[in-house]
C-alpha cells in the first residue's frame, strides 16, 4: 500500500498539469494541508525547485554545462526550475523595445530538456549600466566613499561590485522607477503570449545588492546621499510629521525646515549617544533616515509586485528575498529587511525566500541547517517560504573558500537543509554556482543518487497534513535595529541573533521563529518557553500583551540583555524592570564579561566571555530572584530566575547561550526534548529529521512517548517517521 500511495502521490500532480501543456500554465500560491502551496493549473505541487545562478558561464540555460544539470534535476522528477534575467540584458540603449528573443531563449533551454517543466523568471529589474552613467542624478550615492568608477560587464559577473559603492540607480529614483516599471509592463505583455511564456508560472522581482534588496553597498558602505534619495527623504517626512514644528520637536531642532533637510553623514550613522543604544531625543534624524531608506526598498518591491502580477494575463506567482534576519552582518538598519509588515500584509506577494544562514554554525556539519528568515511568521500571513540551496558541494565554489567539504558530508547537509525547509512548512530551490567553475555543485552520481532519494520522500510527505508541533518559541524585534548601533556589538549582532539561535536547534526541541507583531496572530497554548531573544524595543501595547496573554499558565519566559528598554521616545532601565519583573541597576564595572555559573538551574559549563564591551550592562539586586549566574570580576548577578504563581522567569544581562543550558530551561517547562546529544531535529508530524554532527548510538524520544534506539553516523543526517520511528532514509 505504501508504494502505491508512494508512485501515486509523487508522479500524479505532475502528470495533471503536464498533461495539460497544450493550454497556458497558471501559477498560484494557497492553502492546502495547513501550508502555503504552490498550484499549477489547480493541481498542488510540492515546492522543490532546480535553479541556474546570474553568474557568467553558469546562467544561460542553452549552454552545454547549465543544460547538462538542469537535466540531471529533471531526470530526478524536478519539474520547477527557476533561471535568472537581467533588464541589462534585454533593454538596450536607443532601442524602443526589450530583446524578447532572449527571454523566450532563456525559457527554451529549459524546456528543451524538461518538457513539462513550470519556469519561474528572477527578473532583475535594475537599470541598465549605460541608464546609470545617463542618469547620474538618479544615481546612489554613498556617505563613505565616492561612486566606484569600476568598468561593469564581462569577464565580471553583472553583480559584481554590488558590495562595494557602485554606480547604480537609487532606489528611491522615481525616474528609475517610471521607466522600469514600463519596461516590465512591456516585458510581462509580450512574453505571455509567446508559446515559452506559457510555461512561466511565475516572477522573481529583484533588485539591490545580488538581487535580494538589499540598498547598494551593503553590508560594508552607507547609502544613500544622492539627489533623489535626498528628495525622496524630504517628502517621507512631510508625510510622518505633517508639520514643521512636529518635525523640529521630534529633531530637538527648532531651526531645520522640510526644505533644509539632509541625508546624515557617516560620523553621525556611527556614533551613539547610549553606549550601544541611541538616543531618541537626540538621534531621532538618523533613525528617521533608517526608517525611510527601509521604507522606499519595501515601497519598490510592492509597486514592481503588483505590476508584475496585473500585466500578466494568467495567475502568475509572485515572489521576492525579503524577511531575512540572522546573518545580516549587524548592519540591519543600512541594508536588512526591517519594513517586514509591509511585505507579508501585500496581497501582491505570494512567496519569500532567502538563502539558508551563511553564519558557520548553522552550515557547517552539526549545525542547524536554518533558513535566514523567520519561516513561521512568513507561514502566519500565509505566505509560502522557500530556501535558496545555495551551501557548496565538495567541488568548492567562487564563495566561502575557507568551507570545505567531503562528498560524505555534502549528504548529509544537504538531507538537513531540504527537510529543514520542508518541515516548517515551506520549500526549497538548489542554486547552482557550480558551472561558475565548469560543473554543477552536485554533479556527481552519489550526491544525485541521494537527492533522488530525498525528493521521493518529501514529495510524498508534502501530500499529507502539514502537523509541526513546536512548543517552544522565539520571539524577535526588527524594530530594535533602529534604536542600536549599526555596527557590531556583542549583544545585537552574531553572538545573540546567529550562535544563539543554533544553540537553541541544537538543545534537543523543536522550536519556532518569528516577529514580535506576530504574537497574537499564534496559538500560544502550545507554547511552554518562549524566548524573547532581541526585544529591545517594546511599545506599550507590546507589554501589555504579554503582561496578559504570555506571561500565563506555567509558561517559561526568557529575557535576553535588556528587553523593553527603549519605548521609542525614551530610554529608561525603569522600563526593564516593569517588563522583566526584576530589580536591575547598572554595572559598577565596565571591563570584558566574565560570567561564572552558581547554580546547577545554569549549566554554564566553562565561563560565559563576552567578546568585547558591552554598555549600558546591567546587574540583577532583585532579592526575591534566585541567583544564578555572577559576574566574576564584580560578583554582581548577571543571570536570575523566579518562580512566580503562574509562570517562570529567565534573565540574563547578557544573554543565554549554550545547548546544555537552552536545554535545561526548556526541558523544566515541559517542552519536548527528542535528544540530548546536541543534535538538531525537524519534524512536520510525519516526518522526523535528525542531524547529528557526532554521531553514535542515540535514544530519540518521539512525541506519542515512544522511545527508539539509532545509530547514526557522525555528521550525517537520517529520516524516520514521526510517529512508529521507522528509518526512511539513513
Amino acid at each position: 500500500m505504501i508504494k502505491i500511495l508512494f508512485a501515486f502521490f509523487v508522479h500524479f500532480p505532475f502528470l495533471l498539469y503536464s498533461q495539460g501543456k497544450s493550454k497556458s500554465l497558471e501559477g498560484s500560491v494557497r492553502q492546502f494541508n495547513n501550508r502555503p502551496t504552490i498550484f499549477i493549473n489547480d493541481q498542488p505541487v510540492s515546492p522543490q525547485f532546480y535553479s541556474l545562478t546570474h553568474a557568467y558561464g553558469a546562467r544561460w540555460s542553452w549552454e552545454e554545462v547549465p543544460s547538462r544539470n538542469l537535466n540531471n534535476f529533471c531526470m530526478l522528477g524536478f519539474k520547477l526550475f527557476q533561471v535568472d534575467l537581467y533588464f541589462g540584458d534585454i533593454w538596450y540603449e536607443n532601442k524602443n523595445e526589450l530583446d524578447i528573443d532572449k527571454a523566450q531563449r532563456q525559457i527554451k533551454g529549459v524546456l528543451n530538456v524538461c518538457p513539462d517543466a513550470g519556469v519561474v523568471i528572477r527578473i532583475h529589474v535594475n537599470a541598465p549600466y549605460w541608464w546609470n552613467e545617463s542618469n547620474r542624478n538618479e544615481c546612489t550615492e554613498y556617505a563613505d566613499a565616492p561612486v566606484d568608477r569600476r568598468t561593469y560587464g564581462p569577464p565580471n559577473d553583472n553583480e559584481n561590485g554590488d558590495v562595494e559603492h557602485p554606480l547604480r540607480a537609487s532606489l528611491a529614483s522615481l525616474k528609475w522607477r517610471k521607466e522600469a516599471s514600463d519596461k516590465l509592463v512591456e516585458f510581462c505583455q509580450r512574453l505571455s503570449v509567446t508559446v515559452e511564456g506559457s510555461s512561466v508560472i511565475g516572477l522573481h522581482i529583484s533588485c539591490g545588492v545580488y538581487g535580494e534588496w538589499h540598498y547598494w553597498g551593503f553590508p560594508e558602505h552607507d547609502p544613500d546621499t544622492g539627489s533623489a534619495m535626498v528628495a525622496y527623504f524630504k517628502n517621507w517626512l512631510k508625510k510622518k510629521y505633517k508639520t514643521e514644528t512636529a518635525l523640529q520637536k521630534a529633531w530637538n531642532n527648532r531651526n531645520i525646515s522640510f526644505q533644509s533637510v539632509t541625508v546624515p553623514v557617516k560620523i553621525e550613522r556611527d556614533t551613539t549617544t547610549n553606549g550601544v543604544f541611541r538616543n531618541p531625543q537626540l538621534e531621532q534624524r538618523v533613525m528617521d533616515y533608517y526608517e525611510c531608506q527601509q521604507y522606499v526598498v519595501a515601497e519598490d518591491i510592492i509597486h514592481f509586485s503588483k505590476l508584475a502580477k496585473e500585466s500578466w494575463p494568467r495567475p502568475l506567482i509572485i515572489g521576492v528575498f525579503y524577511n531575512y534576519f540572522f546573518m545580516t552582518f549587524s548592519r540591519q538598519a543600512a541594508g536588512g529587511h526591517l519594513q517586514h509588515e509591509m511585505i507579508l500584509n501585500s496581497p501582491y506577494i505570494d512567496y519569500l525566500s532567502a538563502p539558508q544562514s551563511y553564519w558557520g554554525g548553522a552550515r557547517k556539519p552539526g549545525g542547524s541547517g536554518q533558513s535566514r528568515g523567520l519561516v513561521e511568521s512568513t507561514i502566519l500571513h500565509k505566505k509560502l517560504w522557500l530556501d535558496e540551496m545555495d551551501q557548496n558541494s565538495y567541488k568548492g565554489g567562487p564563495f566561502n573558500a575557507g568551507f570545505t567539504t567531503t562528498r560524505e558530508q555534502d549528504i548529509g547537509i544537504i538531507r538537513r537543509n531540504l527537510a529543514q525547509a520542508i518541515t516548517r512548512g515551506g520549500g526549497y530551490w538548489f542554486y547552482d554556482f557550480g558551472p561558475y567553475r565548469s560543473s554543477g555543485w552536485w554533479d556527481d552520481t552519489v550526491l544525485l543518487s541521494d537527492i533522488n532519494k530525498q525528493k521521493r520522500i518529501l514529495d510524498l510527505n508534502y501530500r499529507q497534513p502539514f502537523q509541526r508541533k513546536g512548543d517552544v518559541l522565539f520571539v524577535y524585534s526588527n524594530q530594535t535595529f533602529y534604536h542600536i548601533k549599526n555596527r557590531y556589538t556583542p549583544v545585537t549582532s552574531y553572538s545573540l541573533l546567529d550562535q544563539q539561535s543554533v544553540d537553541a536547534y541544537q538543545s534537543g526541541v523543536l522550536l519556532d521563529q518569528v516577529y514580535i507583531e506576530d504574537l497574537a496572530k499564534l496559538d500560544l497554548e502550545k507554547y511552554k518557553s518562549i524566548v524573547f531573544s532581541n526585544v529591545f524595543y517594546l511599545s506599550s501595547q507590546q507589554k501589555l500583551y504579554i503582561k496578559e496573554k504570555v506571561a500565563k499558565n506555567g509558561r517559561h519566559i526568557i529575557w535576553n540583555y535588556m528587553p523593553g528598554y527603549t519605548n521609542g521616545k525614551e530610554n529608561n532601565i525603569k522600563f526593564i524592570r516593569d517588563v522583566t519583573g526584576f530589580e536591575v541597576a547598572l554595572s559598577v564595572d565596565t571591563a570584558l564579561i566574565n560570567i561564572q555559573s552558581i547554580s546547577e538551574e545554569y549549566p554554564l559549563g566553562k565561563n560565559e566571555k563576552s567578546p568585547g564591551h558591552i554598555f549600558p550592562f546591567l546587574q540583577i539586586i532583585d532579592e526575591k530572584a534566585e541567583p544564578l549566574g555572577i559576574r566574576e570580576s564584580t560578583k554582581e548577578v548577571v543571570v536570575a530566575k523566579k518562580v512566580l504563581a503562574d509562570h517562570t522567569v529567565w534573565f540574563s544581562t547578557y544573554l543565554f547561550s549554550k545547548p546544555e543550558v537552552f536545554r535545561h530551561i526548556f526541558k523544566g517547562s515541559g517542552a519536548h526534548i527528542y535528544g540530548d546529544g546536541n543534535d538538531v531535529f525537524h519534524d512536520d508530524g510525519r516526518l522526523l529529521m535528525i542531524h547529528s554532527k557526532t554521531g553514535g548510538n542515540k535514544k530519540v524520544s518521539l512525541r506519542n512517548g515512544k522511545e527508539i534506539m539509532l545509530e547514526i553516523k557522525p555528521e550525517s543526517t537520517i529520516y524516520i517517521d514521526s510517529e512508529t520511528g521507522t528509518i526512511l532514509l539513513q
